[in-house]
């Protein structure tokens, strides 16, 4: 539950990456890959606003599904594999809101 916490903290602070967390949190990236989802649901459920800025290719400016929180493969315009990660960050709820 602390881990959690800590990532919703941290996801506070400022728009993060699942690579820029893993590197933070000194994890692996597919640890953090597995547990962002849950994060949402859970900041969301928490009545958090959760914001994430999708990834997007940079050679032809796709922008992917908001959905999905992980750094894809390939842009399925262009098939180019330079691609921005998606932008994750939590506004928490303020204390004196219900």
């Amino acid at each position: 539950m602390a881990y959690r916490r800590q990532l919703i903290e941290v996801l506070a602070s400022g728009p993060r990456t699942a690579s820029s967390l893993a590197r933070e949190l000194d994890l692996h990236r597919k640890d953090i890959e597995d547990d962002l989802a849950h994060l949402v649901r859970s900041a969301r459920a928490a009545g958090h606003r959760v914001h994430v800025e999708p990834a997007r290719c940079k050679a032809c400016g796709f922008v992917f599904d908001a959905n999905r929180l992980t750094r894809p493969g390939r842009c399925p315009d262009c098939r180019g594999s330079r691609i921005y990660e998606p932008l994750i960050s939590v506004e928490k709820r303020g204390a004196d809101e219900p």
